[in-house]
């Protein structure tokens, strides 16, 4: 009996460590891509941290359905569809301040330029909401969804957002910031990412 019990507690003990490294892997695996970086603009630069963990880009017909809902909510200003829209997309990553909660990213897509790679993330809820007390300046105006912008040049960039910008539709019909040269910087970033996921 002594045995037996011995043995089912070895094996329980075995199948919560199989488990544990399988859910480290899977945790690992998880980000696609890892940029971090200083915020701008914080009250205290301990509170200056950021990182955006990608799980994946956004498909096309995920990317399509914001993009329309977008330009309908342009339109007929029916904020909550356009909010409705989003939500309903998977989440394709989170940005992360050093506020205790993240902000989860529903439309995700990059483009080479000659400037280096630019990614656009549209977060949900806006930047700002989760701790604005974190902020300098806080957000008021779009509390619920803000699209962030990142152009990286090798392994390093700058990230800007639509809270000191206006988002456009582009000349393919993607989200994107108006005028990106002009708008604030809301954070440096570096590329991150392990070398094994590049």
């Amino acid at each position: 009996m002594k045995h037996f019990i011995h043995s089912l507690s070895a094996t329980k003990g075995l199948a919560v460590l199989i488990l544990f490294t399988l859910f480290s892997v899977g945790a690992q695996a998880a980000a696609k891509m890892t940029l971090a970086g200083e915020a701008a603009g914080v009250k205290y630069e301990t509170d200056a941290g950021i990182r955006i963990s990608l799980i994946d880009w956004s498909a096309p017909e995920q990317q399509a359905a914001v993009e329309a809902a977008w330009r309908q909510y342009r339109e007929d200003s029916d904020l909550d569809t356009f909010l409705a829209v989003a939500e309903a997309q998977d989440t394709r990553g989170y940005l992360f301040t050093a506020s205790a909660a993240g902000y989860r990213i529903k439309y995700a897509w990059e483009e080479e330029t000659d400037n280096g790679r630019m990614m656009h993330f549209l977060v949900m809820p806006g930047l700002k909401t989760r701790n604005p007390y974190l902020w300098q300046v806080p957000n008021n105006d779009s509390p619920a969804f803000t699209l962030v912008q990142v152009r990286l040049d090798n392994e390093s960039g700058v990230a800007k957002s639509s809270l000191d910008g206006d988002i456009i539709l582009n000349e393919t019909g993607k989200l994107a910031l108006d005028r990106f040269d002009e708008i604030n910087l809301f954070a440096t970033m570096k590329d991150s990412t392990p070398y094994y996921l590049k």
